[in-house]
């Protein structure tokens, strides 16, 4: 019994060297025959496998498809490694939960700019490769220790073309003006993009939203709250608008162009000060496919065809500078990084939402409440 739980915890021991690129494959093999364990999946979750695919935790959907066609495909043509997917949801908490168990599954995770900070001061991320890594291909202050700013999507607003066809809002300021245009608002429910909204309404210059004045946010924000109605997916946004709940609704960006065709032009999208936020690459500690596959798939997703293709699937901006002026002329009114919306863009600071995010979200709910 003895030298059977020995072999037992030593091939578990090979297995995780293996994952994470300490041991090579051949000498993996051996230690497989040596221990007496034919392929170690009852130990370790078959760990070659696991090694020889990339997993990508997202939020599934039409995320999953675009991904697979945009990264995948061409990731897999040229290193023969399939991807695969976790559509769960790859949340803080159970990022943490879990690399602390031990039993990392992931091997990148579709998350924010300000998940790559906080996970990676935490120590539950691997560091990026800038080897293999092309930081030229990112653009300026998306290029993080724990993660890599691969796309960017925002937040912006819409309104109702019948109600204010003639004199229409273009700012926050006029979304926050129930006076001058009347009528139900939406925003989302958990105060990203509302409360840099609610600053700069009430007057903050686009270079001074950071750090976030999050007490006068939140009494703009009150000032509203008797025609505002809150949302927690894009899918429930999208049918605020599109169900006419709303005379002005606040929507990620990236939807814009498809409630503008469900909604047969009513509702009109806004860019005009859209808050951009970082779409990061994370890839948690101990990860199964090791360091230089994941590396290499982070670096396929920011090749200019790979950004275009997720621009036009999934409306996500790209963020390779390389790419901003090939962005299509019929794609461009709905992407953060095009030539007519860079400039009147406000970039969303990570860092202070990840040293100051759960405390400004809680503060929101409960002014909302």
């Amino acid at each position: 019994m003895h030298d059977r739980t020995f072999a037992s915890e030593m091939a578990l021991e090979g297995a995780k060297a293996f994952q994470a690129g300490r041991l090579d494959r051949r000498t993996f093999l051996a230690l497989c025959g040596l221990t007496g364990v034919a392929a170690l999946t009852a130990a370790t979750g078959n760990a070659e496998a696991a090694a020889n695919q990339i997993v990508m935790w997202n939020w599934g959907g039409q995320s999953e498809q675009c991904h697979g066609e945009a990264i995948g495909k061409p990731f897999t043509a040229a290193t023969g490694i399939p991807l695969k997917f976790d559509t769960s949801g790859p949340l803080q908490g159970k990022i943490k939960e879990m690399v602390d168990s031990g039993k990392v599954t992931a091997d990148v995770c579709d998350a924010d700019g300000f998940d790559a900070v906080a996970l990676g001061k935490s120590g539950h991320l691997e560091p990026i490769d800038y080897k293999i890594v092309d930081k030229t291909m990112i653009k300026p202050g998306s290029a993080w220790e724990h993660g890599v700013g691969v796309i960017f999507y925002g937040y912006a607003f819409m309104y109702d073309t019948k109600a204010f066809g003639s004199s229409p809002p273009n700012s926050w300021a006029d979304f926050f003006d129930t006076k001058k245009f009347p009528g139900k608002r939406s925003l989302y429910k958990w105060a990203n993009g509302a409360i840099e909204g609610a600053l700069l309404a009430d007057g903050v210059p686009k270079d001074k939203i950071y750090p976030c004045d999050v007490p006068r946010a939140l009494a703009k924000i009150k000032s509203i709250k008797a025609d505002s109605i809150y949302w927690g997916s894009g899918a429930e946004g999208h049918d605020m608008i599109v169900n006419g709940d709303v005379a002005m609704g606040m929507v990620w960006q990236n939807r814009g162009r498809a409630i503008e065709q469900d909604s047969k032009g009513r509702y009109k999208l806004v860019m005009n000060e859209a808050i951009a936020m970082p779409g990061a690459y994370i890839v948690p500690k101990n990860n199964p496919a090791g360091r230089d596959n994941v590396m290499r798939f982070i670096q396929q997703a920011l090749q200019i065809e790979s950004q275009l293709k997720l621009l036009d699937c999934l409306g996500m901006t790209p963020s390779n500078p390389a790419a901003f002026e090939k962005i299509p002329e019929a794609l461009a009114p709905y992407a953060i990084n095009s030539k007519q919306n860079i400039d009147r863009t406000v970039f969303n600071d990570p860092v202070w939402w990840a040293e100051k995010g759960g405390d400004a979200v809680n503060a929101f709910l409960d002014a909302i409440g």
